[in-house]
């Protein structure tokens, strides 16, 4: 949407309500309070309490006073850290859920918990990911999750002000990692466990520390018992020796109990021998410090009692790159069937050896991950792995593709046509399950890119970045999408593909745009260009284009942006492409409105209308009927500038896009703004502002400001009006935009 500045309009509002307006009816549906309908029911995310848990009496007391510091009449406390450390394997993980479990009815604004993955064989995960998780689970859309990971915590701190929740942080790797998602309310607990100690949480954010040792002899002993049964007291020394063979640790001892209880026709002492056996033969193999060196013997030992089949499953989901997964990537991964599989996935829950998630997938720990792994590089040949990791790549990539199909069927010729012979994609058959499946896996797509980016896969790289470049960018997972183009950059350049080097150089400068960073957008277009150009992709070579042209716009560099429109357009026409058509008559369009030639403008984006509603792309046709309305207002024509902002924000709310719904407010605003000052235009100023800050869109930020200031004008609050033309004239000198000379203008006629 190109920038607004109109002529003083003197008005009379019926009604102010200062900073936050709700609107009264506003054909298209504004509205303040939210664009859900229901309320969103408190989270309940704790994983399933262990069974058989032991005492743990002294530390559950520590908790249990932490809790009552927190409860009483509402105060200025600070809030309450609690961080739960030990070795791997101590049972940190079913300490804090075992306790959380206990109190949860203490928490009625809900439990939030999340994995940090700080020790897994994975990187851990980022605040800014974690934080998005924890958004979604009190209710903030995908779409609304700001890209900034300040800016997520900031919401974050918002949304937890006052509630009563508990927060349990696992598996965390520092206190940089779990500082963000600290709630900034006494209202919240927050529970952490980590293998480190966590000093800097300590000493700085007042947590207090809780340690896990190893279990006393008699608790070890005392869990064996509840695990195994009356074995345990008619072979006193066997389960002694049992207990120190595992270490006291309890995740090794309820593996050993597993293995024991299966094996009831021999005796414990029996089984105890082989253990020592297998402690013997692993320590003639130790060539050093390995991380989970204490349990490493119970996992062979549990390891060389499975079945053959479920050896084989456990050893190549070690393979698997996501940090969890659902039965049917696992079937691929292991070359079977989905049902066959769930039995094999339960038998290992059984065992200890898989554990399941809140959500219905499945995930190891992270020791069992790394012995699993090591196990198939011994065991698994070469070619067995490579086949299975083929089959796993070629799954996600092809499901990826389907659920774009469905989503995206108008730019099925702009993704990579794939293989036939790839596998079978999931059963994917609507939006719904399109959406679901891309955003349960859109951390492991990342993780194959990630896995690939660097070996003879690195096609897998940029097929990805190319096939979901349009579902991370309609989205707003603009994090995620840095991420995957970048790393197909590196694949790109690492193969000497130049077109596919040019493709995701291309898919990064769109990003970085619709951040508001012109300068890198330009660069990396530019380079995509020079690549594309070299490696004979013009159509490709079109959008990069058509793309620069836009960030030339932004930039004020009205003649290049026309200069690269044309460029395309040729390039696109010589091509058949009618919805890159489409786009370059309506980015000229925005650039000629931008000279004052509005009527030209509006010629331009009609033509462009008209291509998009002949392809059925309905994104398109939103962006197009908005540009009308913004070149129709400057023709004193408002009536049907608004009309044309009500359709475009039909549509924007019909396809989930954000972006054109931040846009289409403010236009809406805008247009009504020329006619009369009311309670509506403000109110759509302000959900223009709340979207674009959510999604991480400043340019549309600044455009929010400009209508309030606009409407602040009319309305002879000088003060208000000044204070929003300051925020607009900050974006713009940040963002470089050629709008920040005339808002200074009017700034300065303000306080002159």
């Amino acid at each position: 949407m190109s920038n607004e500045h109109g002529a003083d309009v003197a008005n009379t509002m019926s009604s102010t309500t200062g900073a936050v307006v709700q609107a009264g009816a506003i054909t298209g549906g504004v509205h303040l309070h939210s664009t859900r309908s229901d309320p969103v029911p408190p989270p309940h995310e704790l994983p399933p309490d262990v069974h058989a848990f032991t005492d743990r009496l002294e530390e559950l007391a520590q908790l249990d006073l932490l809790l009552a510091s927190t409860e009483g009449p509402p105060s200025t406390a600070a809030l309450v850290i609690s961080a739960v450390s030990g070795t791997a394997g101590v049972g940190k993980t079913a300490f804090a859920t075992h306790w959380a479990h206990r109190v949860s009815d203490r928490f009625p604004d809900g439990q939030l918990y999340v994995n940090l993955h700080g020790y897994s064989p994975d990187k851990p995960v980022p605040p800014a990911e974690a934080l998005a998780g924890l958004l979604r689970s009190l209710g903030v859309p995908n779409s609304d999750i700001p890209h900034d990971a300040d800016e997520r915590a900031a919401r974050f701190r918002s949304i937890a002000a006052g509630r009563r929740m508990l927060i349990v942080l696992d598996n965390a790797r520092s206190a940089d990692q779990v500082r963000p998602l600290l709630p900034g309310t006494s209202s919240c607990l927050v529970l952490v466990t980590s293998r480190d100690a966590l000093p800097g949480l300590v000493s700085r954010d007042g947590a207090r520390r809780v340690n896990l040792d190893l279990l006393p002899h008699d608790q070890a002993v005392a869990l064996l018992r509840m695990l195994i049964g009356p074995r345990v007291d008619a072979e006193p020394e066997a389960a002694d020796s049992l207990v120190r063979h595992c270490a006291r640790l309890p995740l090794a001892l309820r593996i050993a109990a597993d293995l024991v209880t299966g094996s009831s026709e021999v005796t414990l002492a029996e089984l105890v021998m082989d253990l020592a056996d297998e402690q013997s033969r692993l320590d003639l193999l130790d060539a050093g410090d390995d991380p989970y060196t204490a349990v490493r013997a119970v996992l062979s030992w549990s390891y060389r009692n499975l079945e053959p089949e479920q050896a084989r499953t456990f050893r190549l989901l070690g393979l698997h790159p996501g940090r969890d997964f659902d039965p049917v990537s696992a079937a691929v991964l292991i070359d079977t069937t989905p049902a066959r599989v769930r039995r094999l996935l339960d038998s290992m829950v059984r065992a200890h050896l898989l554990e399941r998630t809140a959500v219905g997938r499945y995930q190891m720990h992270d020791l069992l991950r790394v012995y699993a792994a090591d196990l198939a590089s011994q065991e698994e040949s070469e070619e067995a792995q490579q086949a299975a990791l083929e089959r796993l790549f070629d799954f996600f990539l092809h499901t990826a593709s389907l659920a774009m199909d469905i989503l995206f069927p108008q730019e099925r010729d702009r993704r990579p046509t794939l293989p036939a012979d790839g596998g079978s994609p999931a059963h994917l058959v609507d939006d719904a399950q399109a959406v679901r499946w891309l955003e349960a896996e859109r951390a492991t797509l990342s993780a194959v890119a990630a896995q690939t980016v660097d070996t003879t896969w690195a096609v897998y790289a940029t097929l990805l970045s190319t096939t979901l470049y349009r579902f991370l960018d309609i989205h707003g997972h603009f994090d995620d999408a840095v991420t995957l183009h970048s790393l197909a950059v590196t694949a790109g350049r690492h193969r000497g593909d130049d077109a596919a080097e040019g493709r995701a150089l291309h898919n990064l400068g769109v990003v970085y745009q619709r951040l508001g960073r012109y300068a890198e957008a330009r660069d990396h277009l530019e380079q995509a260009i020079t690549m594309l150009r070299r490696a004979g992709s013009p159509l490709v070579e079109a959008l990069a284009l058509a793309d620069l042209g836009h960030v030339q716009m932004h930039l004020g560099r009205h003649d290049d942006a026309l200069s690269c429109g044309s460029a395309a357009f040729r390039l696109f026409e010589s091509g058949g492409d009618r919805t890159g058509q489409g786009q370059v008559l309506n980015n000229m369009g925005l650039v000629l409105h931008r000279l004052g030639r509005h009527e030209e403008s509006v010629e331009h984006a009609q033509r462009a209308l008209a291509l998009f509603r002949e392809t059925d792309d309905r994104p398109r046709q939103g962006y197009a009927l908005n540009d009308i309305g913004v070149a129709l207002q400057h023709l004193d024509r408002h009536g049907e500038a608004k009309a044309y902002h009500e359709e475009a924000l039909d549509l924007a709310r019909a396809t989930h896009d954000r972006g054109l719904e931040a846009e289409a407010l403010n236009g809406l605003g805008n247009a009504m703004r020329r006619v009369e000052v009311t309670d509506e235009v403000l109110a759509c100023h302000e959900l223009a502002l709340a979207i674009a800050r959510d999604i991480g869109d400043r340019h549309e930020q600044a455009q929010a400001h400009e209508g309030f200031a606009n409407a602040y004008e009319a309305l002879g609050k000088v003060a208000e009006a000044r204070e929003r033309w300051s925020l607009a004239l900050e974006i713009y000198l940040d963002l470089g935009a050629p709008e920040a000379a005339e808002v200074r203008r009017r700034l300065a006629r303000l306080t002159g």
